[in-house]
């Protein structure tokens, strides 16, 4: 009956709960329906952003309803879940009935047993009955037909009275044992009989117990096929429910890589747009400080040659050094500019040597030499000597003319004419005029 109870129970509210769910997955349906036919919205229809904006709003509402359908899941295999317990609960208990009902079964046969022993029993004693009933009949009748004279006959053929006493007394014990047996075997029957209808009536009850536990057996039955039912019906509500999610999940994952790919095209778009302000803004500041370079390198230009035009009509150039004659600059063959340049670089003679600087004044190495003398004329050669090996043009040594940048290997110098050399030489002896074939020559270049 516990059975029963629960059961009224459980489906009342199992089938309240799934009309909920079954309910609330029709409206996701139907939703997800609508949905489908605007899953994104169209770039062409406004800005971008807005489309981006409402797309995102389109994939939240569908979050929200892949959480509701989330929740239901949830909710059904908690109902499935408790539908199992009690599946479980209706097997147990129903387990505990067929083994009762096994348990009766025997427990039949043991009595069944018993009884047909009780009828071997009772009719072994109504045969001991009969029989003795016959044999007290056949003495009693023999007694009869002989009459009285058989006592006085047995009286008087006994020998003394004590044997005369001894006779009657086998007499009188002979009927009393007759009434006895008889008795005793009437008490067998009847205790026999008595047993038979105890076992009788104990087999009785144990088939109403039978019968009983097979019609507890059969609404268990019932029970556990309704219960059954039930977990299969809300194991098909779940599956159309993770159906669902799945659709919901394949449509957010769509929206979501739309999403992304706008917003990576809004951002391309913006880094292009910014790279595009940065390179005009790049632009224009390259031009400022261009133009900014062409103003400090032609004043520079204008300071340098006036120093030269200066050092031409003496003839000379000093530095806190001292003075050096230039005049063998202005006799060699070759472009005033070029020897301008050479006029202008021995002007540093003495000057320090210093790995790695450009300063014409406070230190620097020979490629830096090269290129502050001709950055201060405006020409902007390679810095490392290595690269000023490709600068301008290539010329022999017989062509070789003051501004020329002779290349050794590792080292680069000034050629100043009349086979001599300046260029910043070695940490110790500094910026200084050297024979231009002190050693082995690469390549000579002219940028002028």
């Amino acid at each position: 009956m516990r059975f029963k109870m629960r059961n009224k129970k459980r489906k009342k509210r199992t089938g309240i709960s799934r009309f909920m769910m079954l309910l609330l997955i029709a409206v996701s349906v139907l939703s997800l329906w609508g949905n489908s036919r605007t899953v994104f919205a169209d770039p062409d229809d406004g800005d971008d952003d807005t489309d981006t904006t409402e797309l995102e709003r389109q994939r939240e509402e569908n979050e929200s309803r892949l959480d509701e359908i989330n929740a239901t899941i949830e909710e059904l295999a908690a109902e499935q879940e408790g539908v199992e317990e009690e599946i479980e609960e209706i097997t147990a208990a129903l387990t505990e009935v067929m083994a009762d009902i096994e348990d009766l079964n025997q427990r039949i046969d043991i009595k069944e047993g018993e009884i047909a022993e009780a009828q071997v029993s009772y009719d072994a004693a109504v045969a001991e009955e009969e029989a003795q009933y016959e044999a007290m009949k056949i003495r009693i009748k023999y007694m009869y037909e002989k009459g009285d004279s058989s006592y006085v006959q047995l009286f008087a053929e006994a020998r003394s009275f004590s044997e005369l006493l001894t006779k009657a007394d086998y007499i009188e014990d002979l009927y009393e044992y007759d009434r006895r047996m008889l008795a005793k075997y009437k008490e067998t029957v009847e205790m026999v009989a008595a047993l038979q209808e105890q076992l009788e009536k104990e087999k009785n009850e144990l088939v109403v117990l039978e019968a009983n536990a097979e019609e507890e057996k059969a609404y268990m039955e019932g029970i556990q096929e309704d219960l059954e039912a039930t977990s299969a019906e809300y194991a098909r509500q779940i599956l159309s429910a993770e159906n669902q999610a799945v659709e919901y999940e394949t449509l957010i994952a769509a929206q979501n890589a739309e999403i992304n790919r706008r917003k990576a095209e809004a951002e391309r778009r913006a880094r292009e747009e910014a790279e595009r302000r940065a390179r005009e803004e790049a632009e224009r500041q390259a031009a400022l400080a261009a133009a900014a370079n062409a103003a400090d390198s032609e004043a520079a230009r204008e300071r340098a040659l006036s120093e030269v035009a200066d050092a031409e009509s003496s003839k000379k150039v000093s530095n806190s050094n001292g003075t050096f004659d230039v005049s063998s600059i202005y006799s060699a063959n070759g472009s005033s500019l070029g020897k301008s340049v050479a006029v202008y670089a021995c002007k540093f003679i003495g000057n320090p040597y210093v790995y790695g600087g450009t300063s014409l004044t406070n230190g620097t190495d020979c490629s830096g030499f090269v290129y502050s003398v001709y950055k201060e004329f405006g020409y902007n050669v390679p810095r490392t000597s290595f690269d000023q090996r490709t600068a301008g043009k290539e010329v022999s040594y017989s062509e070789a003319q003051p501004g020329d940048i002779i290349c050794y290997a590792g080292h680069v110098a000034i050629y100043i004419g009349n086979g001599m050399i300046v260029h910043a030489s070695t940490p110790s002896t500094g910026i200084k005029v050297s024979n231009a074939l002190y050693r082995d020559y690469i390549c000579i270049r002219r940028i002028v």
